[in-house]
């Protein structure tokens, strides 16, 4: 049997506390209970300090999605006026060609009554 009780299974720690509680085995085996008992402890208190600490760290990726959304809502109402101006734009742009084919229209027209009054005068 294994004498060193911080390498002792439970189940062998369990046979220590088998022995008369006023023995030395029963007060090691006790002793070896307690220490283990609170390393479970002090392991779960760290493991309670990081989940904290991954609360506090999920709470700032929370902002940080806030803002980030915030931030997607400005550029979509920007693209939303840009696609507005390039709209008007190119409502700008038809009315010119429509003009500027009235006026070369206008244009060939003169032209040809130039050309007539040139070749048949009067």
């Amino acid at each position: 049997m294994a004498t060193d009780l911080d390498t002792m299974s439970t189940k062998e720690l369990a046979v220590e506390l088998g022995f008369p509680e006023g023995s030395e085995r029963y007060q090691k085996a006790k002793a070896e209970l307690n220490y283990r008992q609170l390393k479970g402890l002090e392991q779960q208190q760290i493991a309670m300090l990081v989940q904290m600490r991954a609360i506090e760290v999920q709470r700032g990726a929370g902002t940080a999605e806030a803002k980030a959304a915030e931030a997607s809502t400005i550029s979509a109402k920007a693209a939303e006026r840009a696609a507005e101006a390039a709209e008007r734009n190119s409502k700008y742009l038809l009315w010119s060609v429509f003009i500027a084919s009235i006026l070369a229209i206008a244009s060939a027209v003169s032209a040809y009554y130039s050309y007539w009054s040139a070749v048949h005068p009067r």
